[in-house]
């Protein structure tokens, strides 16, 4: 069910949104999931701390190139394709600092999206084009 019902026609009486406050937060910080497929959300530093936990045990992280941004993936879902390593599925992406990891804010979100895509390739197989990240 969705928190949220915006309804804007152009009407400053009538415009606005029917929210549940307490569904709502400011989003500050957190961290980036992209798809290879194009697709992206930002989550909350609790969702991203949840998904990493649960990816516990399977999780396989690089660097993005030369940049402070770590991508992390099911390392299940990693395949080899003629002797380089390929993922197919949505990456949790977080940033490296001086005192660890820490999550995205400003315009991270943008950089490390583009990033991200910069890095993704077209695999061919059974008639379908498929978007995969090459993995360094």
């Amino acid at each position: 069910m969705n928190s949220i019902k915006v309804n804007i026609n152009l009407d400053p009486i009538h415009d606005g949104a029917i929210i549940n406050p307490n569904r709502i937060v400011k989003k500050v910080e957190g961290a980036l999931v992209i798809a290879t497929n194009g697709e992206s959300k930002i989550i909350s530093e609790d969702e991203a701390i949840d998904l990493l936990d649960q990816l516990s045990g399977n999780t396989q992280g690089e660097y993005m190139g030369k940049t402070p941004y770590l991508a992390v993936f099911n390392g299940e879902k990693i395949f080899k394709v003629q002797g380089r390593h390929y993922y197919i599925g949505s990456a949790v992406i977080v940033k490296n600092t001086k005192d660890g990891i820490a999550m995205l804010a400003g315009d991270d979100f943008e950089k490390a999206a583009k990033e991200f895509e910069s890095r993704l390739i077209t695999l061919v197989g059974d008639g379908q084009d498929l978007s995969a990240y090459e993995l360094s």
